[in-house]
């Protein structure tokens, strides 16, 4: 399977509504990880709330297999490099377990947590990943091999 890359286009949209229910704002930017062969979707990054310094992030990936193919890169170099930003940040219900655990090993850590902000019982969980920490960009994969 070869991946390649694109920005978020609107025949995508349904299929990211779908598997991530972001509200589309003006600033809503995105990276699809498509399967060369048939343009299945394997992974999205929406971009959204973006300032000065950030924006937010919502991923959705549908084969993991695309993690060690170079989607990560590609959000962080569009967000750090492309975009010129120093943070981002996302939110997480602190009942997907799974979310929680793909976050901290890509690099987020927890900054807070607003109680029950996404349902009784479920707070919301306050990621942080900043550029100089963020190990997907090529001068932090260059410092590692050395």
């Amino acid at each position: 399977m070869n991946v390649i890359f694109s920005p978020l286009t609107p025949e995508y949209v349904g299929w990211v509504k779908e598997n991530l229910d972001p509200i589309f704002c003006d600033d809503t930017r995105g990276i699809l990880a498509l399967d060369e062969d048939t343009g299945k979707v394997l992974a999205v990054c929406v971009m959204d709330q973006w300032t000065v310094n950030s924006c937010q992030t919502h991923i959705a990936i549908k084969n993991p297999w695309v993690i060690r193919h170079g989607f990560m890169h590609e959000v962080a170099s569009y967000i750090f490099e492309v975009s010129k930003r120093k943070k981002i940040f996302g939110l997480t219900p602190s009942n997907n377990k799974k979310a929680i655990k793909f976050n901290k090993h890509i690099g987020f850590r927890e900054i807070g947590r607003l109680p029950e902000a996404y349902d009784d019982g479920v707070d919301y969980i306050v990621y942080q990943m900043d550029k100089e920490d963020c190990k997907f960009l090529p001068q932090t994969l260059e410092q590692e091999a050395a």
